[in-house]
């Protein structure tokens, strides 16, 4: 699987994940759904900015990769500061299909045409910074 620090450039990793957002993460009560448009002729989308949740269509026995890293917020008695690593990724679809990743990245065999939501996590992280992407082959 091709690595997602190897394939999103140094200076977006500055960008997207260490500028903090407005707010602190959601606290798992806000879900934010982004629609998953590969570009044609394209195998990879990505997404830099703020989602929980990536929908998408795709085919039967597709070999799907994901990959997501981000912003943590962390405190103490004293400050607040931001972090930035992998974040979980899940996706979830028809006939109640789930796989979940490890260390931020997925790789998996869809069993079923339709349409697959991949969801990041920890909830905690609902509403950062972050950057995401799919490849389906």
């Amino acid at each position: 699987m091709r690595s997602i620090y190897r394939s999103l450039p140094l200076a977006a990793v500055f960008v997207c994940c260490l500028v903090p957002p407005a707010s602190f993460a959601s606290s798992c009560n806000r879900e934010i759904v982004v629609p998953i448009h590969f570009q044609q002729g394209t195998v990879c989308w990505q997404h830099v900015g703020v989602g929980t949740t990536f929908t998408g269509q795709f085919g039967a026995r597709q070999h799907v990769t994901a990959a997501a890293i981000g912003q943590f917020y962390n405190a103490d008695d004293k400050r607040t500061w931001v972090t930035t690593g992998t974040w979980q990724i899940s996706v979830s679809g028809p006939g109640g299909f789930f796989a979940s990743g490890e260390n931020g990245q997925l790789d998996t065999i869809l069993p079923r045409s339709g349409e697959y939501s991949f969801e990041i996590g920890p909830c905690a992280v609902w509403g950062s910074q972050g950057m995401i992407e799919i490849c389906a082959q």
